[in-house]
């Protein structure tokens, strides 16, 4: 009888640790597939985030172009420089002309400034380019005499 007790005992204990590893089994594996979906949830959430993105960027510049190039626009903005501008323009040339008129000094020591500005930036670009010339000269004489370039 102490033989069959102490068997009922090895027997509970042998189930008991079959069901341990039966749950513990089951947990670690569910454990594993949740984890594995989740992963794949983000992975596909943040694809979907980046796909959204890019389609709200095309929607914003497609609704950009067609803003800007609208004919309504165009008629707000005319109407807009035209109500600013124009007054600006004119206040402008008055205040302008009445200088010349009244300093004709000061205006033409603007205009020779501009001028001699204008020329030297002319003689600059000139003498760039006939230096540059002058090197390709130097280099196609070079390779056709077999020289070294100097």
């Amino acid at each position: 009888m102490v033989g069959a007790a102490f068997q009922a005992v090895d027997a509970t204990d042998l189930a008991l640790a079959a069901l341990r590893f039966s749950v513990t089994h089951t947990v670690v594996t569910s454990t594993a597939s949740t984890r594995q979906r989740l992963t794949d949830l983000a992975g596909r959430g943040a694809t979907e985030r980046a796909r959204a993105q890019h389609r709200a960027a095309q929607a914003l510049d497609t609704a950009v172009v067609a803003l800007a190039t609208s004919a309504v626009v165009d008629r707000m903005v005319d109407a807009q420089l035209e109500r600013v501008l124009r007054p600006l323009v004119r206040g402008i040339l008055d205040d302008v002309l009445s200088m010349l008129e009244q300093e004709p000094d000061r205006i033409q020591a603007l205009v020779r400034g501009q001028r001699d500005t204008m020329v030297d930036e002319l003689i600059g670009r000139i003498r760039s380019g006939a230096t540059a010339g002058d090197e390709a000269v130097d280099r196609l004489t070079a390779r056709v005499l077999h020289r070294e370039p100097l």
